[in-house]
C-alpha cells in the first residue's frame, strides 16, 4: 500500500482520488507522523463491507471457503442459467 503524508494528500487530492479509482488501490495517510486513515475507492470499500457481511456468518464462511477451494481444484461444471431454469 501506498503511503502519502496528510499535506501533500491534501494538495494532490484530486489524483489521489482517480488513482484509487482507476487501480483498486489503497492509500495510506500519515498525519503527524502516525497513520491516520486509508483512501480507497467506492467500489472497493463497498466490496470490502459486503465480504465482511458474508463472511460475518461462520457457516456461510466455511460454505463460501470450501466453494472456493472447490473452484481452485477444478471441482465445478459450467451450466447455463437458461438451462437451470428450463427456458
Amino acid at each position: 500500500m501506498d503511503t502519502i503524508f496528510f499535506s501533500k494528500a491534501r494538495a494532490e487530492l484530486a489524483g489521489l482520488l482517480d488513482k484509487v479509482n482507476e487501480d483498486a488501490a489503497a492509500i495510506e495517510i500519515i498525519r503527524r507522523d502516525k497513520p491516520s486513515a486509508v483512501l480507497m475507492g467506492k467500489d472497493e470499500y463497498d466490496s470490502l463491507i459486503e465480504t465482511i457481511h458474508l463472511l460475518s456468518s461462520p457457516a456461510n464462511a466455511e460454505r463460501l471457503l470450501r466453494a472456493s477451494d472447490d473452484i481452485g481444484q477444478g471441482r465445478y461444471q459450467n451450466v447455463e442459467v437458461k438451462t437451470l431454469l428450463g427456458a
